[in-house]
């Protein structure tokens, strides 16, 4: 301690930090009365300093006192508040129930078809009827199921396999080369086709495609790749890695094309469930 500070505390100095403590700043009040006890020379100034922090001291816990009334007078509306909502909620929620075991309990079959024409996902339809023919139509295009191809590639190993559509390719136009959509000669309409593959040993994969993409003949290899071609329409097989192709040519023989129309016609399984004398629900898979 260094008691250089012979001036003494004035009534100025002690209101100016009541101002800076009434917008909360505790640490500023603190130093100067800290410093004012370190360095005041004379003694009734030090005993100012001290007087004035118990007063100091009282003020904050006055401000801290106030200040958890009020937080736990705010806690206290919040509670209530929320068990007010809490109360609304479970009232209309019970109304909801209970109008929903009414139409339940008077449910029939035209109200089950009814709402069986909407879709979350894909909307609303005019009829059922419609709408399972919207989810034939998506598992046709896009899972992989019902029509297969199988490759006797030779290869002697599992490779993954790439498989393309694509239209009026070069020689396949039916009036003639060039005579294609907007003389397409390379292809046209190309899509990617969503396959799964199995291998039955490893110089055979068994390819299975979308329905949609069904056609007749077989794959046959030609220079890089199988191609399967019906008409103006192109399956092209691409396997990865390097491919021997005398190995290829000499399983084109072997090469094969399946598919069952009735397969995927109606959903697998499909049946009713009574769920009341007057009611049934249709499960499939």
């Amino acid at each position: 301690m260094a008691y250089r500070d012979e001036t003494p505390i004035t009534t100025d100095d002690v209101n100016k930090l009541m101002n800076v403590l009434s917008v909360g700043n505790i640490d500023t009040v603190a130093m100067q009365v800290a410093t004012w006890m370190r360095e005041k020379m004379y003694g009734d100034d030090v005993r100012e300093a001290l007087a004035q922090w118990t007063l100091f001291s009282a003020k904050i816990s006055e401000y801290l006192i106030n200040d958890e009334q009020a937080f736990k007078l705010d806690i206290t509306r919040t509670k209530n508040d929320l068990l007010e909502r809490q109360g609304q909620v479970e009232t209309r929620q019970t109304d909801i129930e209970n109008q929903f075991r009414e139409v339940v309990a008077n449910a029939t079959k035209d109200s089950e078809i009814i709402l069986a024409r909407d879709s979350k996902k894909y909307g609303a339809f005019a009829t059922v009827d419609d709408r399972m023919e919207n989810i034939e139509n998506l598992v046709a295009q896009y899972i992989p199921t019902g029509f297969t191809v199988t490759i006797k590639h030779n290869q002697h190993r599992q490779p993954k396999v790439k498989v393309r559509y694509y239209e009026y390719a070069l020689g396949t136009e039916p009036d003639g080369i060039g005579t294609g959509p907007k003389g397409s000669f390379g292809g046209y309409h190309n899509v990617d086709v969503p396959v799964t593959v199995e291998y039955s040993d490893m110089d055979t994969c068994i390819v299975r495609l979308p329905l949609d993409y069904r056609m007749a003949g077989r794959p046959v290899f030609e220079v890089d790749k199988w191609r399967l071609i019906d008409g103006y329409k192109i399956l092209s097989f691409e396997l990865d890695g390097t491919i021997d192709t005398a190995q290829a040519v000499a399983g084109n023989n072997s090469n094969t094309t399946n598919y069952n129309v009735d397969d995927l016609t109606t959903p697998h399984n499909l049946q009713g469930t009574a769920l009341n004398e007057s009611t049934e629900k249709l499960d499939w898979e």
